[in-house]
């Protein structure tokens, strides 16, 4: 049986999520390609591991094709291919889901970056990056999760917000603002799919253990640990979103340094 997890890293998702609006949401984010430009993420891998990466791309110039590459960068700075993928995007300005099908990292020290280049030069869109963890069995899952809380410890596996004294209404995508007005999370990145079937904030008006269970850091290993906040106000004229205090920005983005529960949209609302 294989499982998958995402782990997309905090610094990354809040970058994504501070350049994304509404608008941008339904285009996708733009960047140059072709004529020696490139688009280049530092991705969050971990030596020897397995990994799926995917995401969507799309451009109104036809014929187009992009090469996807990652590229292992070695602590002397010695750049190696690692996988290569070229893929014909659709015509028309359609998205086309990309891939690098499950890759084994390689068990040397350092880093990983995913390289996107094109055959035509010209205005591109991206949306919908994901990393996600693979495992060959449950029990290398278990004993993945295992190992990882022995070494770090403890870790909060998602964001309750309290928001039980709040006129706060169900939404498809509600929003975290600091209480300055930065934009924490928004599930952004989700797919159509996802949203629509399972949102991206689970709601009830009480933690119950099918409500943790969104939070769960895989539904077949027994670790939850949330992290609740209350709300400080209500964010927006739809009265979808919250605004929490200064403080609790700061604990939510140190807690993601261990583990990103945003990536994994693993986010209830506690509303009445």
């Amino acid at each position: 049986m294989k499982k998958f997890f995402r782990i997309l890293t905090g610094s990354m998702l809040l970058f994504l999520l501070l350049t994304e609006s509404g608008g941008v949401m339904a285009m996708g984010t733009s960047l140059m390609l072709g004529a020696g430009q490139e688009f280049r993420f530092d991705l969050p891998l971990e030596a020897g591991k397995s990994y799926v990466i995917s995401m969507a791309l799309r451009t109104d110039l036809a014929d187009a094709s992009v090469t996807m590459t990652l590229c292992h960068i070695k602590n002397n700075n010695e750049v190696t291919e690692h996988h290569i993928s070229r893929h014909e995007l659709v015509g028309g300005g359609g998205w086309t889901t990309l891939s690098v099908p499950e890759v084994h990292t390689t068990p040397s020290p350092g880093r990983f970056e995913l390289v996107v280049t094109a055959d035509k030069e010209g205005r591109y869109y991206w949306k919908d990056l994901k990393v996600e963890r693979s495992y060959a069995s449950s029990q290398q899952m278990y004993e993945y999760w295992s190992e990882k809380l022995a070494m770090q410890g403890t870790f909060y596996t998602g964001l309750v917000i309290d928001a039980r004294h709040l006129e706060v209404r169900r939404g498809m995508s509600p929003r975290i603002y600091s209480e300055s007005g930065q934009l924490l999370y928004g599930g952004v990145l989700a797919g159509q799919d996802f949203v629509q079937d399972q949102g991206v904030v689970g709601y009830g008006s009480e933690l119950t253990s099918d409500l943790l269970s969104r939070i769960a850091v895989d539904s077949d290993y027994p670790y939850v640990a949330p992290l609740v906040v209350e709300a400080l106000a209500v964010a927006d004229a739809a009265q979808t979103g919250v605004y929490i205090s200064e403080e609790d920005t700061r604990r939510v983005l140190e807690a993601m340094v261990q583990y990103d529960f945003f990536a994994r949209y693993a986010v209830i609302f506690l509303v009445n």
